[in-house]
């Protein structure tokens, strides 16, 4: 064999995300418990839900997320309706051309409005554009990704331009994808099956097997073709196989021509020296999350509709449960962070989280956690008896974005907080915890 096979951490979102809370995750559930109802509102990359220590799909336990990028939300119903279409769409090279072709292809999908059908239809999702929109956050670099704001587009006859500055139509960025290291999300290195031999081709004479000299015709022109004999070359009358009639098939051997026993494959190990084009491990993967998130409820709006008393509070939750909620908006403009980081991005929906927060926080039936930066809402929330807790421990930096601060002092991280409603659990201790940045990192 070239290697093992491969083995990767299905418990995980297979794309990158720029805020994700894997490494958060025990801290929200110390804290919340093992809620009758989960609520996440600004899903992303799920990295709490898919961290959640308890049994998954009970019956009485339910799981609600939501987010309002319905690329986004695309992508996570067609993993759980289609996963191997879905993978098979999102296994492909790391390519430039590639790259923005598919942004292209999802951009002009959006605009045409079919992302509209997600909310009309519970069923309706594009495993296609989920895959192109998978590999292709995966090869981007930094934010900006189906956004549409780009200045390169497609003219009729399916030619890239650049248009003028303004106005003009929803376009990408051209830029190379991500070199940065061996590959993330569904391109990560470790989805790879050995890989095939490297050695040069046959050089020796003139060609063998299939290649062989004899085999070849002589190039197109408009003679007729070869009618001389019965056949020859892979039109040889050998090779015929009889014709379709009433009799039994043949039995009386290990089987022969296309059937011989000679053609087969070893079982499983006929892979050792190379892998299909879907990797087998993205498959697993997938399947995988479309398992755990069989009865989660994937909505796409705005967080308010997952929020509200009927849609939180469930039937166990008002018999004298409890509903666990995880808010995670974007960072606001109090945080001190730049703008677009997403593809739909707010600066201010933080804000009315916040108010959200201080409106419900005295909920008995409510377990809520919010995450966000230092100094971003105030004293509001600890004034109104919230907790907060700062889980950043120095000497445990994660890459991406995060690394843009000058010094430990004021890197990114060591500004995340999160706040804990009076009726909430303790928290873990946050010596314990390190935080990621990009949630469905390994």
């Amino acid at each position: 064999r070239l290697g093992p096979r491969a083995v990767i951490n299905v418990q995980k979102a297979p794309f990158p995300w720029f805020g994700g809370k894997s490494k958060a995750a025990p801290v929200v559930w110390d804290a919340m418990g093992d809620v009758d109802h989960y609520v996440e509102p600004f899903a992303g990359s799920m990295a709490v839900l898919l961290n959640r220590p308890h049994p998954a799909n009970r019956t009485y336990y339910s799981e609600t997320v939501n987010d309002l990028d319905g690329l986004l939300v695309n992508a996570w119903r067609s993993i759980v309706m289609h996963p191997d279409a879905t993978a098979e769409a999102a296994s492909w090279p790391v390519s430039e051309a590639d790259l923005i072709a598919r942004h292209l292809s999802i951009v002009r999908w959006r605009e045409e409005r079919d992302l509209e059908m997600l909310m009309g239809d519970p069923a309706y999702c594009n495993p296609q554009v989920a895959g192109w929109w998978l590999w292709g956050i995966s090869c981007w670099i930094g934010s900006g990704w189906a956004s549409g704001t780009g200045a390169w587009t497609a003219d009729a006859d399916g030619r890239i331009f650049k248009q003028a500055r303004a106005p003009r139509e929803p376009g990408v960025d051209s830029q190379l994808p991500h070199l940065g290291d061996d590959g993330r999300g569904v391109n990560h290195g470790g989805l790879r099956e050995p890989g095939v031999k490297s050695q040069r081709p046959h050089l020796g004479n003139d060609g063998q097997g299939v290649n062989r000299p004899q085999l070849r015709e002589p190039g197109v022109d408009s003679k007729l073709p070869h009618l001389g004999n019965d056949g020859r070359g892979v039109n040889h009358a050998g090779l015929r196989e009889p014709g379709v009639n009433s009799q039994r098939p043949h039995l009386g051997n290990n089987g022969q021509g296309v059937n011989h026993a000679g053609l087969r494959e070893p079982g499983v190990d006929a892979h050792d020296e190379f892998h299909l084009m879907t990797m087998p491990e993205l498959r697993r993967w997938f399947a995988w999350l479309s398992a755990r998130l069989r009865h989660v409820r994937i909505i796409n709006g705005d967080w308010r509709r997952a929020v509200t008393s009927g849609a939180s509070q469930t039937l166990p939750v008002r018999m004298g449960g409890h509903a666990g909620i995880f808010l995670d908006p974007p960072y606001a403009n109090t945080a001190d962070r730049a703008d677009g980081l997403y593809a739909i991005d707010s600066l201010t929906v933080a804000h009315d989280v916040r108010q959200w927060c201080l409106d419900n926080g005295d909920n008995p039936r409510l377990r809520i956690v919010l995450a966000g930066f230092d100094g971003e809402h105030g004293t509001d929330l600890t004034d109104a008896g919230w907790t907060t807790i700062e889980w950043f421990r120095a000497g445990f930096l994660t890459g991406g974005m995060g690394n843009t601060g000058k010094g430990v002092a004021s890197h990114q991280q060591a500004r995340e907080r999160l706040w804990l409603s009076p009726h909430c659990l303790v928290g873990a201790d946050p010596a314990d915890v390190q935080l990621d940045l990009f949630g469905a990192e390994p």
